[in-house]
C-alpha cells in the first residue's frame, strides 16, 4: 500500500527541487566504471582531466571541490561524499559547499547525517534560503511533514520576495493537500 507521506514526499520533489534532481533520486547505481561509460565524451574528458589533476597533487581544493560537484551532478553522491569532506575539512565555512554535501550524505542513504548537517549550517546561517528549503524537502521525503511545513514557513517569512520562496508555497499547499486526503473519509 502506498503511504499517503510517500506520495507527498514525490510532490514535494517535483515541485521542490525541479526536474534536476529526480533524474539523481530515481538512477539506479552501478558500478562506476558502468557509469564513467554512459558519459558524454566532454563529460568523460572532464571527470578524467580531474582524476589526473588530483592524482598528481591530492591537495588541490579547486579540483576536489569540482570533482564533487561532477559526481554530485551525475547523481553519483557516494562518491561525492568523501570529497566534499576532504574539501570542508580544508574549508569548513562554505554554507553551499556544506548544502550541497547534506543532499550528498542523504541520497546516498545517510538521511539522518544530511539532515543533521543542514541544521549545522542553519545553526551558523539561521536564515538560509537554500538551506531552509533544502531541510523542507528532505524532512518530506522522510515523512515529517510538520517540520518540512515549519522549514519552509519559515522561508517564506524571511525571504518572501525570492523564487524559492514561491515553491515553498506551492510544497506548503501539496502539504495541505495531502493532510485533506488523510482527513477525508
Amino acid at each position: 500500500m502506498l503511504r499517503p507521506w510517500g506520495v507527498l514526499a514525490a510532490v514535494v520533489l517535483v515541485l521542490a527541487a525541479g526536474s534536476w534532481m529526480l533524474p539523481r533520486v530515481l538512477g539506479v547505481r552501478s558500478k562506476a566504471t558502468q557509469q564513467d561509460a554512459q558519459l558524454s565524451p566532454q563529460q568523460k574528458a572532464r571527470l578524467e582531466a580531474l582524476r589526473e589533476r588530483l592524482a598528481r597533487d591530492p591537495g588541490n581544493l579547486q579540483a576536489v571541490l569540482e570533482l564533487a560537484n561532477m559526481y554530485y551532478d551525475l547523481g553519483r553522491f557516494s562518491e561525492a561524499v568523501p570529497l566534499y569532506q576532504q574539501y570542508l575539512r580544508a574549508d569548513p565555512g562554505q554554507a553551499e559547499v556544506r548544502i550541497d554535501y547534506a543532499y550528498a550524505l542523504f541520497a546516498s542513504g545517510q538521511q539522518e547525517a544530511g539532515i543533521a548537517e543542514l541544521r549545522r549550517v542553519l545553526e551558523r546561517f539561521p536564515d538560509h534560503p537554500i538551506a531552509l528549503f533544502n531541510l523542507g524537502v528532505l524532512l518530506a521525503q522522510q515523512g515529517k511533514l510538520e517540520q518540512a511545513r515549519q522549514s519552509f514557513e519559515e522561508l517564506i517569512r524571511l525571504h518572501p520576495s525570492l523564487p524559492l520562496s514561491q515553491q515553498a508555497q506551492r510544497a506548503l499547499r501539496a502539504l495541505d493537500s495531502l493532510r485533506g486526503s488523510l482527513t477525508t473519509p
